[in-house]
């Protein structure tokens, strides 16, 4: 029986991209960028983290003499191969043949891929939005030029995280180089964003750094920002207390002048008041919650839904719209739950498209049956163009699989279905983001 194609012809906006962070690559450097979690499993620490840096730089030389001494690239072979068999893989070669033509072979892809990625920094996923039906992208990146690419479709969210960690020296005794990346991210875009205000390190004391930090925040917002994030998971529990303005400003102010000092209270204190300037401005925020990339560094506990409740609590912001991004795997019903109970939470499935095939049908059929219309967001999660192609098509399939069966068990009606399918995939960010 052939699934009726419900979602045909509905624009979608892509609620979480990170569409222009990174420059062009190919499927095999794709692959193996998701493919390390193997390597770090067998050779010592310190190997793994020089295979990382020297990864990173294009140290070909030690990459070299990594794989004399540790076998280091036999291991990444292998890792690639294994994972091959996950939905991840045949997504990524699924988004080339949607993208570049079908039934093209490996080398032909790949020499139409690096064609277009000589044309432009922006022309290949401009194709992308083309062949995928959205018109409309919400990019997750630190800054974003938009004279390369088009404001009208590429929408800038900013990640509040780097002025919540102004001491951090991103170090870390746990495995892998998650939390290590993410702590340097943050503090690139803090120093970036301090020079900008003429400044060269924090200031000493915390009112004249809460005044950098609003100041900071309201000029990238005029620039065009239209929703801030939170991907604190990376690196500690999402559990954002409320915390006094005393006990923050004695945090900060111990650690500005180097003493050892609860971190927690400062951190809170910020997020809230990000938080806080959000919900008075209209701008939506989105979390990450769930687990993250696969490779050791992020505490998957940390991302646990229900360590936001006091968060969502805080009565003064019972008006910021709140977006719990990712389905929030593995705690995808536990996520349902706050949505279902915040009238201002919603829920974003970006990255299950590519990732789960067969889960996210089950997760669909559970929170379309459970959350009111304009409570799901779909999204890509992608800093790949191959990927936003396949995670759209993925997404349609998944939704005209999930609403043909609800009509069939008359869970909804032909309208209903229909109605859903533009809510999910377009008007609920449209609102959401008051995008026209």
């Amino acid at each position: 029986m052939t699934t009726p194609d419900i979602t045909s012809g509905i624009a979608a906006i892509d609620h979480h991209s990170h569409a222009s962070m990174a420059g062009f690559r190919t499927v095999e450097q794709i692959e193996r960028h998701f493919s390390t979690a193997h390597l770090e499993a067998n050779v010592a620490p310190e190997v793994y983290d020089a295979f990382i840096l020297a990864r990173n730089r294009g140290d070909t030389l030690t990459l070299a003499q990594l794989e004399t001494d540790h076998g280091t690239e036999r291991l990444m072979q292998q890792g690639v191969a294994f994972r091959s068999t996950t939905f991840f893989s045949r997504a990524l070669r699924q988004g080339c043949q949607l993208l570049y033509g079908p039934h093209q072979d490996q080398d032909s892809l790949a020499q139409k891929a690096r064609e277009w990625g000589g044309r432009s920094p922006s022309y290949t996923y401009d194709q992308a939005l083309k062949a995928a039906n959205t018109p409309i992208v919400l990019v997750d990146v630190p800054y974003l030029d938009r004279e390369t690419w088009n404001p009208a479709q590429y929408r800038q969210i900013m990640r509040i995280d780097p002025y919540v960690y102004p001491f951090h020296n991103g170090k870390a005794t746990l495995r892998g180089t998650e939390f290590q990346r993410f702590h340097a991210g943050f503090a690139a875009v803090l120093r970036s964003e301090l020079k900008s205000h003429a400044l060269d390190d924090p200031p000493l004391t915390f009112d004249a750094y809460l005044q950098f930090m609003d100041a900071s925040i309201q000029r990238r917002v005029q620039n065009g920002v239209i929703g801030l994030k939170i991907a604190s998971a990376y690196v500690r529990p999402i559990d954002f207390r409320p915390a006094s303005f005393d006990d923050a400003r004695a945090s900060y102010e111990a650690l500005a002048v180097g003493k050892d000092a609860d971190r927690r209270p400062m951190e809170n204190f910020l997020v809230q008041r990000a938080a806080q300037y959000a919900a008075d401005n209209a701008l939506p925020m989105q979390i990450h919650v769930g687990m993250g990339h696969p490779e050791p560094g992020m505490l998957i506990a940390n991302g646990a839904p229900f360590l936001l409740e006091t968060f969502l609590n805080i009565r003064s912001l019972s008006r910021l719209k709140v977006t719990l991004l990712h389905g929030g795997y593995p705690f995808s019903s536990d996520m349902a739950a706050l949505v279902q109970t915040y009238g201002n939470v919603y829920l974003d499935f970006s990255w299950m498209p590519y990732l789960h095939h067969y889960y996210l049908r089950q997760k669909l059929t559970e929170w379309l049956e459970i959350l009111p219309a304009n409570k799901l967001l779909y999204g890509s999660d992608s800093g790949a163009p191959e990927f936003h192609v396949a995670a759209a098509s993925y997404a349609r399939e998944a939704l005209n699989h999930v609403l043909s069966d609800g009509i069939q068990r008359k869970v909804w009606d032909a309208r209903q279905a229909q109605w859903l399918a533009r809510r999910v995939l377009f008007e609920n960010a449209a609102e959401i983001y008051r995008l026209d």
